[in-house]
């Protein structure tokens, strides 16, 4: 039951106007059944183990206050569900078990909906109540709603018990909630639908089939996945942020228009920000202060560190280590050279040099995610290859036809369609997303979006979201 799925649609019509004429008393109830629905439906084996999950956390947090023990006990056992189902959705064994009369397959078991997205806020929960910054929460259904609250049950954004306990019980729907969340929740519809799922195929062709491709069809390729990345991602984000305004509850930002970053640090604090923010908070920061006599070292001490639980969170494999340690190089590059850099940032403050470092930024990304997208280091190491071997095509239809899946007219009609589409939405980004985020209903921009939806959209046959793989 995808976001972007008619019967989806039809569950949050109902969820929605359900819980819009409930006493608040009764909505976190409610929106925890509604929720339980949302997971069993993807499967039981979801269900069952963030119900576990929750109950264990929700009971050790009782009495995990100064007891280092307990902390790290809950802390290593909530890493390694990450680490432990990671590692079987890498290798694809047939590794099964059976208890009473419920079977368990790993092949649906490792991909239990969100598990790496609320490990992390059980972790962030015990560390909070640990060190006495969070009283233990007192209400079972109250946490297991932070966790299985359906909006964000997929791919986040991640929240601190702070961030989304405090609005179980306060949460106020209003007419402008309603309205702003619905405005967003079409922004998301239409990135996902008529951008990501579109550019989907041309990734695909790139990244998949195996062929030799000129280098800058490869290429093309290479960038369109940055991007079909970035719509498919901060197109969830932005119908999980809409569902929630119109439940009551403000969840987190998780984009800030990263793909105008002018450096890679200012890149990872506009990309999946309330995972970046997770990882700063909980390890970076911490190790930084421990070795904090060691100064510039302890920075880039915590940069490796940081990144290479970021690989591991996402993945185990190769492919995700190069991808972290392809982010610990240009972050520590730019720490030991900030001073260089500032002073020609200074002396070159025209919009030339702006767009070129956005340009050398953009690049690097793309590089990276060569690794994150492959499926194996043969086949990123091949992509990289390849970019670099007969760069220029052979006439147009060399250029297009790999990347439209065809070389006929309809083929390319549509694959420029997808690529006007991409370049209108990524120059008037910022505009679209105000009127995304609008407290009025303007029917100009419901309208617009309803016909791109239905004259563009991918509608029978969209892709998944593609976070819900970590």
């Amino acid at each position: 039951m995808n976001f972007n799925s008619p019967e989806f649609l039809l569950f949050l019509l109902g969820v929605v106007a359900v819980n819009y004429f409930l006493p608040q008393r009764f909505r976190s109830i409610f929106l925890l059944i509604a929720s339980a629905v949302f997971i069993g439906y993807y499967n039981f084996e979801s269900l069952l183990t963030v119900l576990i999950s929750s109950a264990f956390n929700f009971y050790i947090s009782r009495k995990v206050s100064g007891n280092r023990l307990l902390y790290i006990s809950g802390v290593i056992l909530n890493s390694y569900a990450i680490i432990m189902f990671n590692y079987f959705f890498a290798a694809k064994h047939g590794f099964h078990f059976s208890y009473t009369v419920i079977t368990f397959n790993i092949n649906s078991f490792i991909i239990a909906l969100g598990l790496s997205f609320y490990s992390l806020q059980n972790i962030s929960y015990l560390t909070e109540v640990y060190f006495k910054r969070w009283q233990p929460e007192s209400s079972i259904k109250n946490y297991v709603l932070y966790n299985t609250f359906f909006p964000r049950i997929m791919s986040g954004p991640v929240m601190t018990p702070g961030e989304f306990l405090l609005q179980i019980d306060r949460n106020i729907i209003s007419s402008d909630k309603l309205i702003s969340g619905f405005n967003r929740f079409l922004l998301g519809l239409l990135k996902k639908m008529v951008i990501a799922d579109r550019l989907a195929p041309a990734v695909h062709s790139v990244f998949d089939f195996g062929d030799t491709y000129s280098g800058l069809t490869t290429l093309l390729g290479v960038y369109l996945f940055t991007i079909q990345l970035y719509f498919d991602f901060s197109g969830y984000t932005d119908m999980a942020i809409g569902i929630g305004r119109m439940l009551g509850y403000d969840l987190k930002e998780n984009f800030n228009f990263p793909l105008r970053s002018s450096s890679v640090s200012e890149f990872w604090r506009r990309w999946h920000i309330s995972l970046i923010s997770w990882f700063t908070n909980y390890i970076y920061y911490p190790l930084v202060y421990k070795f904090r006599v060691y100064k510039k070292a302890a920075a880039l001490f915590g940069i490796l560190v940081t990144f290479l639980v970021s690989g591991i969170w996402h993945g185990i494999g190769y492919t995700f280590l190069l991808w972290a340690v392809c982010h610990i190089i240009y972050l520590s590059f730019e720490l030991l050279t900030k001073n260089f850099r500032s002073r020609v940032s200074e002396k070159y403050n025209n919009l030339f040099f702006k767009l070129l470092f956005i340009f050398l930024v953009f690049n690097a990304v793309c590089f990276s995610n060569i690794f994150f997208r492959s499926q194996s280091l043969v086949r990123a190491f091949h992509i990289i290859k390849g970019v670099f071997n007969n760069f220029l095509p052979n006439g147009r239809i060399d250029l297009v036809a790999p990347l439209a899946i065809g070389g006929h007219q309809i083929d390319e009609f549509n694959f420029y369609i997808s690529m006007l589409l991409m370049t209108m939405f990524l120059l008037f980004e910022r505009r679209i997303m105000r009127f995304g985020s609008g407290r009025t209903l303007n029917a100009a921009y419901i309208i617009i979006c309803f016909l791109l939806i239905f004259l563009f959209g991918i509608i029978n046959s969209g892709e998944r979201f593609i976070y819900m793989q970590f």
